[in-house]
């Protein structure tokens, strides 16, 4: 069955004659009696009675006039949703978790602000997951960890043709301004020891950080795992507990203290798929290359 056929069908139906219904549809008599013959053939029953000075419904043709009627709406529905997307084009942004909400929020609705016709949808997930989702095409870009590695590492890093740096950020201690430790000037990785903490379990550097203080004995007293970088900043202001995080530059209510004998930085960058041919892509990522990241770099 052809979507024309069912036209056809509905045409003459509303119309109660074949050739009122070929002059409104802009077809010969003849070709509009041998599309129907052919939908009538397919579904094995004649829709119509023939003869007579107007054509009417046979109980098939009654029928099928309700399905029909529900195909064709369906289809004008599909033609709708889809001419949406063509009117407002979808960027499928994913963020990374450790990201704070607030800075892409300002990212976000500066770039609509630019471009009012695109709808954004934001995913946050982990670093994996952030790969994953551009490798299969669930994301178009991603704002997520480029390289991770000691703030003394001058190695080049390797210039990808499907990334650009953003900003990068020293990991330091993180406490409230009523913790001891905020009088210091630095830290170091043994004081941690027994000091109430919070794990940020998503972070790119969590297994990492969880090997290395094992490795040199240092057991953290854990009393929350957070998922989302939100709840860490929250938690450390409200003095429920110290983290290494990245340092957000402009937080209130937050003491950040370098970790002499742990000295790690990651590079914040955006990603897309190589090959994607795409402008609205190409102009996000120059708008966020382009974007005002000071309160947030090093």
């Amino acid at each position: 069955m052809d979507l024309y056929q069912v036209r056809y069908f509905l045409t003459i139906a509303e119309t109660g004659n074949f050739s009122r219904a070929a002059e409104r549809l802009y077809l010969s008599q003849p070709s509009l009696s041998t599309g129907i013959k052919k939908l009538e053939q397919e579904l094995g029953v004649s829709l119509f009675e023939r003869g007579g000075r107007r054509t009417v419904l046979t109980a098939a043709g009654r029928s099928f006039l309700e399905k029909a009627t529900v195909i064709m709406e369906q289809y004008q529905s599909a033609l709708h949703e889809l001419k949406g997307f063509h009117d407002q084009p979808i960027l499928r942004v994913g963020v990374l978790s450790t990201m704070r909400v607030a800075d892409l929020a300002d990212l976000v609705s500066t770039f609509q602000h630019h471009h009012p016709n695109v709808a954004i949808e934001l995913h946050d997930a982990t670093l994996e997951k952030l790969r994953e989702g551009l490798e299969q095409g669930d994301i178009d870009v991603a704002v997520t960890v480029l390289s991770l590695r000691p703030s003394t590492d001058s190695s080049v890093q390797d210039e990808s043709q499907t990334s650009v740096t953003l900003f990068r950020q020293p990991l330091w201690l993180a406490v409230s301004p009523s913790h001891p430790f905020a009088q210091r000037a630095s830290i170091r990785l043994a004081e941690l020891d027994e000091q109430p903490f919070i794990d940020r379990v998503n972070c790119e550097f969590f297994q990492q950080e969880c090997q290395i203080l094992n490795a040199a004995n240092i057991h953290p007293k854990v009393v929350y795992r957070a998922s989302h970088e939100e709840w860490v900043i929250s938690l450390v202001r409200a003095g429920l507990g110290i983290s290494v995080m990245p340092y957000w530059r402009g937080l209130t209510e937050i003491t950040y203290l370098p970790i002499s004998d742990l000295d790690f930085q990651r590079t914040i960058g955006i990603k897309w798929r190589q090959h994607q041919n795409s402008d609205l892509v190409e102009q996000f990522c120059r708008f966020a290359s382009s974007h005002n990241w000071e309160s947030m770099n090093e």
